[in-house]
């Protein structure tokens, strides 16, 4: 009874036994496997240089991969190549035309200080009496014009056209300065008409006188004249005679 129950437990002990190491080896072939298997992962998953990283996840794939510093900086160096001439770029301006130098006039040279010749367009004259000395008139000569100028020597006077030469002048009376007139002033000379005591001749009543206004160097008369009314019934001789010209009234009628 005995033998017969131990036999068929060695056999069911074997047939363990055997199952166990088929068990056994299949774990390890199965570990194998999976080493094998977990080895080739890690060999794919191992990136090629350069290659970007297979471990981001499929959510950041819109994303740019990674680069590597040689890749950035080459990009980065593109970048600022590319933009290089942006940064460069200067606006086109026009250029201002040229202008013409401007030129300046020459200043005008200063005005000669010393007095023009006074001209009958620029003085007012009259004749009037005087009652002292008896058969004298006063030319007076008033400069209307802009600028001082000169009288000089005495009046030329002409009573008559048919007149031969010019009224004597009074040698006596020349001044010790040409007379000056500024604007606004005055000169004067005084005419003798006739004697005093009736000695002259070929007297008769003149209505008009005409004045003449000598040159600087006394080489003549200036061009143009003054045509005067004389005071009424003044009787002209060929005794008459004219003063230089004089800077006040007093001066001229002492004669």
């Amino acid at each position: 009874m005995t033998n017969r129950i131990s036999t068929p437990n060695k056999h069911l002990l074997a047939i363990a036994a055997i199952a166990g190491s088929a068990l056994i080896g299949l774990t390890a072939c199965a570990s194998d496997t999976k080493t094998n298997a977990t080895a080739a992962t890690t060999v794919a998953s191992t990136p090629a240089v350069g290659a970007p990283s297979p471990n981001q996840s499929a959510s950041n794939q819109p994303s740019q991969p990674s680069q590597t510093p040689t890749q950035t900086q080459a990009q980065a160096g593109a970048s600022t190549v590319a933009t290089a001439p942006s940064a460069t770029k200067t606006t086109a301006t026009t250029a201002p035309k040229p202008t013409a130098a401007k030129t300046t006039k020459p200043a005008a040279p200063p005005a000669d200080p010393r007095p023009t010749d006074c001209t009958p367009t620029q003085l007012k004259a009259t004749v009037t009496n005087l009652t002292r000395p008896i058969n004298h008139v006063l030319l007076t000569v008033t400069n209307t014009g802009k600028t001082t100028c000169n009288l000089y020597y005495y009046p030329d006077l002409r009573f008559d056209a048919d007149q031969q030469s010019v009224t004597q002048a009074v040698e006596g009376s020349k001044p010790q300065a040409v007379v000056t007139i500024a604007p606004g002033e005055s000169g004067y000379a005084a005419i003798g008409t006739s004697a005093a005591d009736g000695s002259g001749g070929a007297g008769k009543v003149e209505k008009q006188v005409e004045v003449f206004l000598e040159t600087r160097d006394q080489s003549g008369s200036l061009p143009g004249s003054l045509v005067l009314p004389l005071p009424a019934n003044t009787y002209v001789d060929d005794s008459a005679f004219v003063t230089y010209w004089q800077s006040d009234l007093q001066s001229a009628v002492v004669w």
